[in-house]
């Protein structure tokens, strides 16, 4: 009896020697199979050849899409060079996020020597230097060159030097975090530690000669931007006679020259300008003069004038903030919000012609300003000592 399904010989019917063969093998790719290791869940790390990191630390609120859309990659990029497993991530950690690799642009040849570090204290070598044209940047969420200057918590030095005619020169500085200017080493806007987007101006009467500006900068996070415009305004004020004193004295320090300003930061172009006596106001809380407001506004005094060589007291007292710039060196710096105070400097001055700018901001409640000096004696003569010389007059206001 034969069941139909083995041949007289026992092998199987209807399978020929191709067949025993492809069964065999079969069997061989099941058995390496089961012997392969399991394929890793995460992404592959991307070939550091193909792109160059721009280091982002992750901060509160941050999510990996949302990382992905600011810098214009996708989430499955991300996650390749970073080795991610998944899509979370945690504030604190350190993302690479890809930027192909290329020349840096070519930056044409300027006057600015540039010096980038990565850190926010300019301290040790520089991580990036080069000339630059002018000082115009915004750079967004980036930085000046994302293959050698990280995006966040990097500082910059920019220096030239300026051959300047005679003439009153108005420097103006936006910048997101902080800035500084200086010319000649000494500090005309001191903003360093700002932390957002800022716009300052200042007027400094110079005379014709070669002056050297030095703009310092730090970004934080976010945004990074820094800007640096010098535009000669007007030429030297003549020293005046000045006008017939006021009634009570003391105060008879003018003319001065006062733009007013509908804002606490001196920004844009003056409200009101106008030439005062005398710098002594108690406004009391009240709009200085027509069209500016009675809070939140600033101004802004100068004047050149002759000061006979010797030491000097100068003596102001403001609520709120006040600054006093003398030749362009910031002597007196309170420019904050706070009650009725008094600051006092001394300077000792050659024979000749001095710029004296005072800068002053109102927020709310009481507003009042006034500036006094008084001479001390001949820096030359045997007693050069302010305890020789009585206190500074400083008569009430009115």
């Amino acid at each position: 009896m034969s069941d139909g399904n083995i041949g007289q010989h026992g092998r199987p019917r209807g399978l020929g020697a191709r067949a025993v063969v492809a069964l065999t093998m079969s069997a061989l790719v099941g058995l390496l199979a089961v012997g392969a290791p399991a394929r890793a869940s995460a992404p592959e790390r991307g070939s550091a050849a193909n792109y160059t990191c721009l280091l982002y630390t992750v901060r509160a609120g941050d999510t990996l899409n949302a990382i992905a859309r600011r810098y214009g990659v996708t989430v499955i990029e991300l996650r390749r060079v970073n080795g991610l497993r998944d899509t979370r991530i945690y504030v604190g950690q350190r993302l690479c996020v890809p930027r192909p690799v290329s020349a840096p642009p070519s930056q044409p040849a300027g006057p600015w020597r540039a010096e980038y570090w990565n850190n926010t204290i300019q301290s040790g070598p520089p991580a990036l230097t080069r000339n630059e044209s002018a000082i115009n940047f915004d750079w967004g969420f980036g930085s000046p060159d994302l293959q050698r200057v990280q995006p966040d918590f990097f500082s910059a030095r920019w220096t030239r030097t300026f051959n300047l005619s005679a003439g009153v020169w108005r420097f103006a500085v936006q910048a997101d975090d902080g800035i500084r200017v200086f010319i000649n080493d000494q500090a005309i806007i001191n903003a360093y530690d700002f932390v957002g987007l800022q716009t300052l101006s200042v007027d400094v009467p110079l005379n014709q000669g070669r002056y050297t500006v030095r703009v310092d900068y730090v970004e934080q996070t976010q945004r990074a931007l820094a800007r640096l415009t010098i535009t000669r305004v007007s030429n030297l004020p003549q020293p005046t006679a000045p006008p017939p004193p006021p009634a009570g004295g003391g105060f008879n320090n003018g003319p001065w020259q006062v733009d007013f300003f509908p804002n606490p930061n001196l920004a844009g172009p003056p409200a009101v300008s106008r030439v005062v006596c005398c710098l002594q106001f108690d406004w009391r809380g009240a709009p200085p003069v027509a069209g500016v407001p009675a809070t939140f506004f600033s101004a802004r005094f100068s004047q050149v004038r002759y000061f006979p060589a010797g030491v000097y007291q100068f003596v102001v007292r403001a609520d709120d903030g006040v600054r006093l710039f003398l030749d362009g060196q910031l002597l007196i710096n309170e420019f904050r919000e706070q009650s009725a105070r008094t600051f006092v400097a001394n300077a000792n001055l050659g024979a000749g012609n001095h710029s004296l700018i005072v800068e002053y901001v109102q927020y709310g409640g009481q507003s009042n300003l006034s500036l006094y000096w008084d001479f001390l004696g001949d820096p030359g003569g045997p007693r050069a000592s302010a305890l020789s010389s009585p206190p500074p007059f400083f008569p009430p206001l009115p």
